[in-house]
């Protein structure tokens, strides 16, 4: 069910790079790669654990919250079952990573004279929320 295009998948990756050099430290030893994933469902199957965990703090920034969010486990990150799927939130997550997907690729990549390039990310409608406020404008006097 891999549905992410190589251009979704490379906007994103960019937009996970820019966030991770402004806010790099240097490093005090090298680290060693993360584990390859397990049971990627939406992601492409060839995605490192170093990508996977750049992605997946550039969701946790998007929406505020901690990886027991989606994934099955507790506030200890190295008890955390990320393979899971017995929590329910993990299949949202999925579906909202495809549609943002499907606004990239079909919506807005076939938009005529498009004025910006910013691809549209969790956090476009989160902005740091579990759940996205609903928009209320001011009303006009």
């Amino acid at each position: 069910m891999t549905r992410l295009s190589a251009s979704t998948l490379a906007l994103l990756s960019a937009a996970l790079v820019s966030v991770c050099l402004a806010t790099a430290q240097a490093p005090t030893q090298p680290s060693k790669p993360l584990p390859k994933p397990k049971n990627l469902k939406v992601l492409p199957a060839k995605t490192t654990g170093d990508e996977i965990d750049k992605i997946m703090k550039q969701y946790r920034g998007d929406l505020g919250v901690k990886c027991e969010f989606c994934h099955e486990g507790n506030d200890d990150p190295d008890k955390i079952n990320y393979a899971s799927d017995e929590n329910p939130t993990k299949e949202v997550a999925r579906y909202m990573i495809n549609m943002t997907a499907d606004l990239n690729d079909k919506y807005l990549a076939e938009m005529p004279d498009r004025m910006y390039a910013d691809p549209i990310t969790c956090g476009t409608c989160h902005r740091g929320a579990k759940h996205p406020s609903v928009f209320a404008p001011t009303p006009k006097p």
